[in-house]
């Protein structure tokens, strides 16, 4: 009877912490030291390792056994610094509205058809903000922490956006709905037959007043009779080599 009594009290404790704690995460308690554990370890090792990771997918050539850390944590900076330099001019050169306001991230992180960014609510990061890198569209903010958010690829498995397939002159072929089939494949679905779809034309969706490229038409899929045609998507960027992109803000 003792020992069932101490461990009905036992039980009656835990149930009553656990309550508390899940009124105090409610109330928005443990946002601060969420921010804090988030900015002070998580963001800094996640980005420690995705550095490291894309640093030892490239061939380091001509380093001796002397310095050879200080070589490659330099070189590593520099491409860095040229990446996060190419990719300002990139957007700066794009065909975007002017009026756009944009927010550049660090991506530290990536994974499947996901990626990290060091960005959270601290940062102004919102859920539904659309990525892009220069004029292409990588996808919409899906998560977001403190420090921390998680962008999903328009290649996620079923993620869905209304496009345009057109010429290389922008020229309108038709229209159809981009569907995410997960390992960086993408599908154009629900194009009428009638319309004109061919291999490299192009795809662009259409967000806040402006033009975003998705890809290029890679396969065309019909079969005689149906009233609809799918297309396959090819991508022009690698999400492990993404280093620094940028979230829509909204318009002036």
């Amino acid at each position: 009877m003792f020992n069932k009594k101490r461990l009905s009290s036992f039980f009656y404790c835990l149930l009553a912490l656990f309550l508390l704690l899940y009124f105090l995460n409610f109330l928005g308690a443990f946002k601060g030291l969420r921010f804090l554990a988030e900015s002070t370890l998580v963001v800094p090792l996640k980005e420690k390792i995705y550095t490291w990771q894309r640093r030892f997918k490239k061939d380091l050539d001509g380093c001796g056994l002397i310095n050879e850390k200080e070589v490659k944590e330099l070189k590593a900076r520099i491409a860095v610094l040229e990446e996060e330099n190419l990719s300002q001019k990139r957007l700066l050169s794009s065909p975007l509205p002017k009026n756009w306001q944009f927010m550049t991230v660090k991506v530290i992180g990536s994974e499947g058809e996901e990626l990290t960014i060091s960005s959270g609510i601290r940062d102004g990061v919102s859920e539904g903000m659309i990525a892009v890198f220069g004029e292409t569209y990588l996808g919409k903010v899906e998560k977001v922490s403190e420090k921390i958010a998680i962008v999903r690829l328009a290649s996620f498995f079923e993620e869905k956006a209304v496009v345009n397939i057109t010429s290389k002159d922008k020229e309108i072929f038709g229209k159809g709905l981009l569907v995410g089939k997960g390992e960086g494949k993408m599908k154009v679905e629900q194009i009428l037959s009638s319309e004109k779809a061919e291999k490299g034309n192009l795809i662009f969706t259409s967000v806040e007043g402006g033009e975003l490229f998705v890809g290029e038409v890679e396969e065309i899929f019909q079969n005689q009779g149906e009233v609809f045609k799918n297309v396959s998507v090819k991508r022009f960027y690698n999400p492990e080599e993404l280093n620094t992109i940028f979230l829509v803000r909204g318009r002036l």
